[in-house]
């Protein structure tokens, strides 16, 4: 669907993942290693017949691959520690991730880049509907699929939208839309979902209730918070630029500034100073090439991402923040320009 041009400096990306469980085997709590592996073969099986896609075993991941694919939003934390029996199959594109035995035996996952929740939907129903006719999903006619966590239970479906909201949190208004979020049965939740904080003003806004409603009305009701959202957040940013353009202004391009000409540039000032060059483009002070590639960007400055994507295994924390100076000097102003 057509979406206005300021949408993507608000939402980052759109999810949907849909919860399962194969009426053949017992919930993923009760399974002994055998039967886990048999899950393991069987989903991968049909998997390849639908994608392309490939297997990632958690007893054999390193840390780092672990943390790597968890920063990507492809695993869970949860699936790192079912080093025994989890896995996890994923696209050649990381769209779709589809991990085996963590709290259900499947939990299937696209993520598109921008703002359309049916896209994401459809995407990810044709893996489901394949997947559904070859295993058999545990489904009971009156109350939906059947999940191990009854707040999954009906649809088995999370639809998601992660939201740049700086305006309505450095203005403190967050906290005071949590009630009616909660009422319109959505929830808000950390950049890394259920149980983590917000990162660099980015929420992660989705729905609470999937038993009584349609796939549908899940789809329906996060789009129209969404927008709700953008809007409140549009005008919460109108009045940060009445109140206090000018030290805004100045902390972005001060934070611009340090980003593109230092030696050395540790974590903790990076993602200070990245939040700045983002909310400096929230603001009209900067002007994004492409916005997208400025997002995957960021995401590839995360720390697993950073180390084993620049051959930096084993670096010292040093060797580091000398890498990550000379990266930021040379990609960050073909990314990102200033406005005058």
């Amino acid at each position: 669907m057509a979406q206005p041009d300021f949408i993507e400096t608000l939402v980052t990306s759109t999810r949907i993942r849909l919860a399962r469980n194969l009426a053949a085997y017992p919930f993923p709590q009760k399974l002994d290693e055998r039967l886990a592996e048999e899950i393991v073969y069987l989903v991968g099986k049909e998997l390849r017949k639908l994608d392309d896609f490939e297997k990632n075993d958690m007893s054999t991941l390193s840390k780092e691959e672990a943390t790597l694919l968890q920063e990507q939003h492809l695993i869970s934390p949860a699936l790192i520690r079912r080093k025994g029996i989890g896995a996890a199959f994923i696209s050649s594109d990381k769209s779709i991730s589809v991990m085996v035995n963590e709290e259900d035996h499947l939990r299937e996952q696209y993520i598109y880049k921008g703002f359309d929740l049916y896209k994401a939907y459809e995407r990810i129903s044709g893996i489901d509907e394949g997947l559904a006719m070859a295993l058999g999903f545990a489904y009971d006619e009156r109350t939906g699929y059947l999940t191990a966590c009854p707040s999954n239970v009906g649809t088995g479906m999370r639809a998601s939208v992660m939201m740049f909201l700086p305006g309505l949190a450095l203005n403190d208004e967050m906290e005071g839309l949590l009630p009616e979020i909660k009422a319109n049965g959505l929830t808000v939740r950390g950049v890394f979902g259920e149980g983590t904080a917000a990162e660099g003003y980015s929420y992660q806004v989705s729905n609470e209730r999937t038993l009584g409603l349609s796939e549908q009305d899940i789809l329906d009701q996060v789009i129209r918070m969404t927008m709700k959202l953008c809007d409140l957040e549009l005008r919460a940013r109108e009045r940060m630029l009445k109140k206090k353009k000018v030290p805004l202004r100045d902390a972005c391009l001060r934070a611009y500034g340090t980003l593109t000409n230092c030696a050395v540039l540790e974590l903790k000032e990076l993602t200070e100073g990245m939040i700045k060059v983002k909310l400096g483009m929230a603001l009209g002070f900067f002007e994004a090439r492409d916005i997208r590639a400025f997002n995957d960007f960021l995401a590839d400055m995360r720390p697993a991402s950073f180390r084993l994507e620049n051959g930096l295994q084993g670096a010292s924390e040093y060797e580091c923040n000398l890498m990550r100076a000379e990266i930021l000097h040379k990609v960050l102003p073909e990314l990102v320009s200033r406005v005058d």
